[in-house]
């Protein structure tokens, strides 16, 4: 695959990526369903045959749509390793543009919507892991709610240019790029870089958007925690909580790592696939909050008193597993996984 060859767009409606894809094409364009994999390999496929086709010095400009909800950044990463593996360079991937209607992503932010998990992680998925966001239907929104969601975008994805949609005519109106977007990938999202780092804590002057970041090894008491959530994190508490992300630990689950996400009113706390025993698996709380208005003390200290105490820490697993514990049960962690880590 020839560097910085293919451009994957992604919308959470398939028009969308289409409308922006066709703007866009300069040479070939195609549009691909199925897994991450199988998207991967049938670009990948159609990359190779563009580049025998064309010549070894032709740009054929390979501009690719994703089906709504496809892994984009697996299908990047994907597309970066098999270059890797085949030339020794990964810039392959010239951009990831994301397509958003910003009336429909402001509705699932500050509103009290909570029950549309689906769309909510998409759009999180599509922001975070972009280097070009495109926003249409901005005119229904007021120019204040226009800049706050802006902010927050760039909060989301410091790696990515945002332009309103009908700015966005051509190929030409897209940033330069070397080709390595999938290098954005990996580590490039806000949520990442403020835990791998701590970039992005504090309030930006421009706006009322405040970040924090909370790390701390002990688990959380299950009871402690559901209380914290629904009185603390709520709007309007502490400020307002657009975006949050990362893992945390429940003692009352010594075996597992969760993944906290939360977008707007919703928060998703699920499994992830690291048992507590890998050697990969981060320790305790590494939690990074984005909102606005946030009082970052009062939400430490109540984020602090969901932790454990002296004494319950002591007390150690087998007492905490009989806790009354009020999250969605998750599924057991294979035992066989311990040995296989040993």
């Amino acid at each position: 695959m020839r560097a910085a060859a293919i451009t994957l767009v992604t919308a959470l409606h398939e028009a969308d990526a289409d409308r922006v894809a066709a703007r866009i094409t300069t040479g070939h364009r195609m549009h691909v369903d199925g897994s991450a994999f199988a998207a991967a390999r049938a670009v990948a496929e159609r990359a190779d045959h563009l580049d025998r086709a064309c010549g070894p010095d032709a740009d054929h400009g390979l501009v690719v749509t994703l089906r709504p909800g496809s892994d984009a950044r697996a299908v990047g990463m994907m597309l970066a390793n098999a270059a890797r593996s085949e030339t020794g360079d990964d810039r392959v991937l010239r951009h990831v543009v994301g397509v958003l209607r910003a009336d429909d992503v402001a509705q699932l932010l500050w509103s009290d919507v909570d029950d549309a998990f689906v769309a909510a992680d998409r759009v999180a998925s599509l922001v975070e892991y972009a280097t070009v966001i495109a926003l249409d239907r901005l005119a229904p929104l007021s120019l204040r709610r226009r800049r706050a969601l802006v902010a927050l975008l760039h909060r989301l994805a410091p790696q990515a240019v945002i332009v309103a949609l009908p700015a966005l005519r051509t190929a030409r109106d897209l940033p330069a790029s070397n080709g390595g977007a999938a290098r954005v990938l990996t580590s490039g999202a806000g949520w990442m870089r403020a835990l791998s780092s701590g970039a992005d804590t504090g309030r930006d002057a421009r706006d009322d958007l405040v970040a924090m970041r909370y790390r701390e090894p002990l688990p959380f008491h299950p009871g402690r925690l559901a209380t914290v959530i629904e009185r603390d994190l709520a709007a309007g508490a502490s400020g307002r909580v657009l975006r949050s992300k990362g893992f945390f630990r429940l003692a009352s689950r010594p075996d597992h790592v969760g993944s906290w996400s939360s977008f707007g009113a919703m928060l998703a706390l699920d499994p992830t696939a690291n048992p507590s025993w890998d050697a990969d698996a981060p320790i305790g709380q590494a939690l990074w909050f984005v909102g606005e208005r946030l009082d970052v003390r009062a939400i430490e200290r109540a984020l602090d008193g969901a932790l454990l105490t002296p004494p319950e820490l002591l007390a150690g697993p087998e007492l905490w597993r009989g806790w009354a514990d009020p999250f969605p049960v998750w599924p057991a962690v294979d035992p066989a996984s311990e040995h296989r880590h040993e």
